[in-house]
């Protein structure tokens, strides 16, 4: 903008950018906001995971039960071709070391498996359901990095 004044030409610029204080407010209220939602992403990512382990023992249950049609028995391998083929100890993403326990009773023909999925790298940090097991009666369960019973961790 020109205006004149007395004869003298007088230029006024207006300003077009943010002051230090109006800059260093919106990273507080950023930093205030992040502070409050990374702790809840990082849960939310934690029991997200956890779909990883459920998959992988369903499966595998499912390979158990396959295999059982086929041999009269469950099968204590995980990995080989004779066994229950998995590709490896660890669920497909990577997030939990798979177990399984197999008993057998020749006495009275009952026959059962438990297979383990144990939380491993980066979803260590979920204590809340460190391990999870699901045996051939369907029964599921979860427990903490305490080894506490856990009811939560299959919903």
């Amino acid at each position: 903008m020109k205006y004149n004044l007395n004869g003298k030409n007088i230029f006024y610029t207006q300003q077009s950018a943010f002051t230090l204080i109006e800059l260093l407010m919106v990273i507080l209220i950023i930093a205030i906001l992040s502070a409050i939602v990374y702790p809840s992403y990082k849960q939310y990512v934690l029991k997200a995971r956890r779909s990883d382990a459920k998959s992988a023992l369903m499966r595998l249950a499912v390979a158990q039960e396959k295999f059982y049609n086929q041999h009269l028995s469950y099968s204590a391998d995980l990995v080989s071709a004779n066994g229950l083929n998995n590709q490896s100890n660890t669920s497909t993403d990577g997030f939990y070391q798979l177990s399984i326990s197999i008993k057998s009773y020749s006495v009275d023909g009952e026959d059962s498996f438990n297979l383990k999925a144990q939380a491993i790298g980066a979803q260590v940090n979920d204590s809340d359901c460190a391990k999870l097991s699901l045996n051939n009666l369907n029964q599921r369960q979860g427990y903490t990095a305490e080894n506490i019973l856990n009811t939560k961790c299959w919903l």
